[in-house]
């Protein structure tokens, strides 16, 4: 069994290679940065910055022919929370990481493959327009909207899952510095990733304490939920 996974170096990333190690599968790990992925059995690294589209599209080509059995698409990029407005610059690499490269890393894959996964990782982000994270929730928002097409199209054959995690101890929330709700440590929320993909989950939101909160954000009038998210932005 063959499984690709993105922003595998480090993270969420890292501790599912692990994992899948584990089960059996190879695993051909991809990042910017690879040099602790060598030399590991059953692993090969390929580096890639996915904010090169083409060679995405080059990496993709390369790996049509191996026979995937489950594709998970992990890297992402944010920037630092801001009430600026984002540099156009930031923005387009934000939404070519986070969303272009996922299709274009599929393009020449999902033509080959009869059965297997997509795993997509979206984020609670992407529920709510924080005024302070434009580009990041645009790009999550797009992405469940790619999920849902791309789970009919490719139905039943090929299972495509969403998952929509809430904050978990990484390097990229350790950058962050304000208060995060129901902050979780990287074994339990690679637990719940792990457990949605081997069900099948079309569609999984965890924590769901902070999910239940942001659908209940999401009920208020538009009206007050523009005033406290205009609150956020001050």
């Amino acid at each position: 069994m063959n499984v690709v996974i993105t922003g595998a170096s480090r993270g969420i990333g890292y501790e599912l290679l692990q994992r899948y190690l584990k089960k059996g599968y190879k695993v051909y790990a991809i990042a910017r940065n690879v040099q602790n992925l060598k030399n590991i059995p059953n692993v090969e690294a390929i580096s890639l910055d996915l904010a090169d589209l083409d060679e995405v599209l080059r990496v993709s080509k390369y790996l049509s022919d191996k026979k995937i059995d489950v594709v998970i698409c992990n890297a992402a990029i944010s920037l630092p929370h801001s009430p600026s407005f984002t540099p156009f610059e930031d923005f387009k690499k934000t939404i070519d990481i986070n969303f272009l490269s996922i299709h274009a890393l599929l393009s020449e894959i999902v033509p080959n493959m009869k059965s297997g996964k997509i795993v997509l990782i979206s984020s609670l982000a992407s529920l709510v327009g924080a005024p302070t994270s434009m580009p990041y929730s645009a790009s999550k928002r797009a992405l469940n909207s790619y999920a849902e097409s791309l789970r009919n199209l490719l139905a039943p054959n090929i299972k495509v899952i969403n998952i929509l995690p809430g904050f978990i101890k990484t390097d990229m929330t350790a950058k962050n510095d304000f208060y995060m709700p129901f902050l979780m440590d990287l074994k339990s929320g690679v637990d719940r990733i792990e457990y949605a993909i081997e069900k099948n989950k079309k569609e999984y939101a965890f924590p769901k304490r902070f999910y239940y909160f942001i659908k209940l954000f999401n009920l208020l009038p538009l009206s007050l939920k523009d005033k406290l998210l205009q609150k956020v932005a001050k």
